[in-house]
């Protein structure tokens, strides 16, 4: 049974090992092989071993077609993508900061692509705006700066510049660029510029004082600093230099160094007049006390009348003298006083009056001086300050006359109301002149018109800048070879222009009650002095403060005439002790000066009623201030 149940199989394996593979199932395989897909066996529908193999050759070349036409469509679409994408990549690289690419969506390698360079062209974009920014800045600051500043390259040419150095040498900056250094810089100069074409010997210098030659003009001084210009790596690629115009600094510089010397000048002048006026005080009250003297003497027949009038003519004229040297004084009272008073309420015919003393002996050796003094609105003003534009436009007058002429030449001084109310000084000459084109700068800084001696140049200025802190106006007229005039414009003062006049000394008799007065102060010869004016009152004397305030324990006076520094203890000191212990003798108080004070003594003396009395004083103006005590 096992050998007739195998019999029949052996013929069939033998059959299918035995089989040959058709001719056209061998060309569809090669086909397939070579890439071919499109290759198809016919089918017999008979499900036999042909139909199978025919049916599997088929499905196997669609399949190998399908999936080659998708990956050639894949290819072409990542081609397509690719080349989309090389060209935003060329509009970013040509600075189109604002392309971007489109993602597919897909999450296959376009979109990732697409992705990544979206977030390098915000990348990109950032970096490029920040350095645009700076590089804005730097041209700003570049084109802001006052100095002058020069890029020069190999051999000293000029590879850019500033608008400032372009402007200070009459160039455009197109124009310079290119130029040799040494075609802006003075002949000079030229050993200086080849230095600058020689990078390999270029060491930072600073503030070198350089000559540069403008297109038009002279050539102009400026103070130059010196840098190498480096890349990162340190390779040397020009020269920045920086170009200072320091010439208004200087003329700055001269001004400041001429207002020190003014208020040194001031200082010294304060100080003297403090030294001046307590001698002074008491010399003018000797004098006066010698002259009654003497007249007593005259009336009683103890001297010849030939005697009384030699002896009484040499008192007069010291008297006089005297007087004078107060006047000067109390000048230069006034014009220490410049910068430190404050504004206040002043005449202007007095105020020119102070200022004629000081220059009075300057004036006589040029020219006559006189006054033409009409009704004037008192004016608001700084008094030194407004003293200083007088004696300038006075001394300016006198230094256009010649000396020794002084019968042909006339200063004359003239004030008044102009039709709008405002008070107006006039100085008139007749000296040289200005010259017609030089008119218009006569009032800026530093113009002068001196030339032998030369001037500062700043006289002129220095009055037009006070006058014009005042709210007023100066103007001037001028003919050449004729004259000039200089016409000051002030705006009244608030309030009643016309108010009455301060109160004149009061020079009657004294009344026939004695006084009992108290002299404080620490120079001895004053308080005998005063002794001698007073001696029609009780008169006691106390060599300071100090001293006073003993006396003052026990006894009472009518008047305590006190001055108002002192050392150790001031008469403001004394105020306070007195308002603590006796009060009712601080309003008796009358404060006597000699020369300048400070802020804090203004502030007390603005605080007080009490009246007050300048060092050196006359007679009749003490004799007036006790009378209001005693009213």
């Amino acid at each position: 049974m096992t050998q007739a149940s195998k019999a029949p199989e052996s013929p069939r394996i033998d059959a299918v090992a035995a089989r040959v593979l058709p001719e056209d199932l061998v060309r569809a395989f090669i086909s397939l092989a070579k890439g071919d897909f499109s290759v198809r066996l016919q089918r017999n529908f008979q499900r036999d071993t042909d139909d199978a193999i025919a049916f599997f050759v088929n499905v196997i070349a669609e399949q190998l077609d399908r999936l080659v036409s998708e990956r050639e469509r894949v290819h072409e679409d990542l081609a397509a993508g690719v080349a989309i994408l090389s060209e935003k990549f060329l509009a970013l690289a040509a600075g189109d900061l604002s392309t971007r690419a489109v993602p597919t969506g897909r999450r296959d390698a376009l979109d990732t692509l697409a992705r990544m360079f979206n977030v390098m062209a915000v990348e990109v974009g950032t970096v490029f705006a920040d350095h645009e920014k700076q590089r804005a800045v730097l041209e700003a600051t570049f084109e802001s700066m006052v100095d002058g500043v020069v890029l020069l390259g190999d051999k000293g040419i000029i590879q850019n510049a500033n608008g400032a150095i372009a402007r200070l040498l009459g160039h455009d900056r197109v124009e310079l660029v290119g130029k040799p250094i040494d075609a802006v810089l003075a002949e000079s100069e030229r050993a200086f510029a080849e230095g600058l074409g020689d990078l390999s010997t270029m060491k930072p210098f600073r503030s070198r004082d350089t000559l540069f030659q403008p297109s038009v003009g002279d050539a102009i001084r400026m103070a130059v600093n010196g840098s190498p210009h480096r890349s990162a790596d340190g390779t040397m690629l020009g020269i920045v230099l920086v170009a200072r115009d320091d010439r208004e600094l200087k003329e700055l510089e001269a001004q400041l160094q001429v207002a020190d010397r003014l208020a040194t000048m001031g200082t010294v002048a304060a100080g003297v007049a403090h030294e001046i006026n307590n001698p002074l005080a008491f010399v003018m009250s000797n004098l006066q006390f010698v002259s009654a003297e003497i007249a007593s003497l005259a009336a009683a027949g103890s001297l010849s009348e030939e005697r009384v009038a030699d002896v009484t003519k040499a008192l007069a004229a010291s008297r006089d003298g005297a007087r004078r040297v107060k006047d000067i004084v109390g000048a230069l009272r006034t014009f220490s006083r410049a910068e430190s008073a404050v504004p206040a309420r002043l005449d202007l015919n007095a105020l020119v009056d102070s200022a004629l003393t000081l220059v009075h002996n300057e004036l006589r050796h040029h020219a006559r001086v006189s006054k033409e003094y009409g009704v004037v609105p008192p004016v608001i003003a700084n008094e030194g300050r407004l003293v200083q534009v007088c004696l300038n436009l006075l001394q300016n007058a006198a230094q256009s006359i010649p000396v020794g002429s002084v019968e042909k030449h006339e200063i004359r001084i003239v004030t008044g109301t102009d039709p709008s109310g405002a008070a107006f000084l006039a100085f008139h000459d007749t000296g040289c002149g200005i010259p017609p084109e030089q008119v218009p700068h006569i009032f800026d800084l530093f113009f002068t018109t001196k030339k032998v001696g030369g001037g500062t140049g700043l006289g002129l200025s220095i009055c037009h800048r006070i006058v014009e802190s005042c709210g007023g106006k100066i103007e001037v007229k001028s003919t050449f070879g004729v004259g000039s005039v200089f016409r000051i414009v002030l705006p009244a003062a608030p309030g009643d222009a016309s108010a009455a006049p301060p109160e004149a000394p009061c020079r009657t008799t004294p009344a026939a009650r004695r006084l009992e007065v108290l002299v404080i102060d620490d120079e001895q010869e004053i308080c005998e002095s005063i002794q001698r004016l007073l001696k029609d009152h009780r008169v006691e004397v106390a060599l300071g403060a100090a001293q006073a305030m003993e006396l003052l324990r026990e006894r009472s006076y009518d008047v305590l005439l006190c001055d108002l520094l002192m050392p150790s203890m001031t008469g403001m000191d004394l105020h306070a002790h007195l308002s603590r212990i006796r009060p009712e003798l601080t309003s008796r108080m009358i404060f006597m000066t000699g020369g300048p004070f400070g802020q804090g003594v203004r502030e007390f003396l603005a605080s007080v009623p009490n009246g007050r009395i300048d060092k050196p004083f006359e007679a009749e103006e003490l004799v007036s201030l006790l009378e209001r005590v005693k009213r």
